[in-house]
């Protein structure tokens, strides 16, 4: 198969006629890494993406501390958050400058197969062939 959505519809199809589908696997055959790269990182990026990570475990371990000790809860969660920015934006702006420029991008990355199998337990070829091909 040339696409992961023709392997999963052929696993719809044996699943929809009742058959044991936890017996069925989808392997993908020709993997190859891809890295999107989103854009371009400067110092002033990354303690703002350090900051935005600093934020939410601020806000975690705010919420975490509210659990065990009885106080005003806005002005602990506030401070978590502000102190979880400040040190993020700091940590992830003097992170980037000790990389020196070696990686001044944002990307992510995906693996993607050129091909797909249908892999099928050997006592069950049989049906799930006549399932697929009826």
């Amino acid at each position: 198969m040339r696409s992961y959505s023709e392997a999963q519809h052929i696993v719809d199809t044996l699943s929809d006629a009742n058959f044991p589908v936890e017996n069925v696997r989808i392997v993908g055959l020709g993997l190859e890494s891809v890295e999107q790269v989103t854009g371009r990182k400067t110092t002033w990026t990354a303690a703002w993406q350090g900051a935005l990570y600093g934020a939410w475990m601020g806000l975690f371990f705010g919420l975490l501390f509210l659990f065990f000790a009885p106080v005003i809860a806005w002005r602990v969660l506030l401070t978590a958050i502000v102190l979880g920015m400040l040190f993020g934006a700091i940590a992830e702006a003097f992170s980037h400058g000790l990389q020196g420029g070696r990686r001044d991008f944002t990307s992510f990355a995906t693996t993607r197969a050129s091909r797909y199998e249908i892999h099928v337990v050997a006592g069950l070829i049989d049906d799930a062939s006549r399932i697929i091909n009826a």
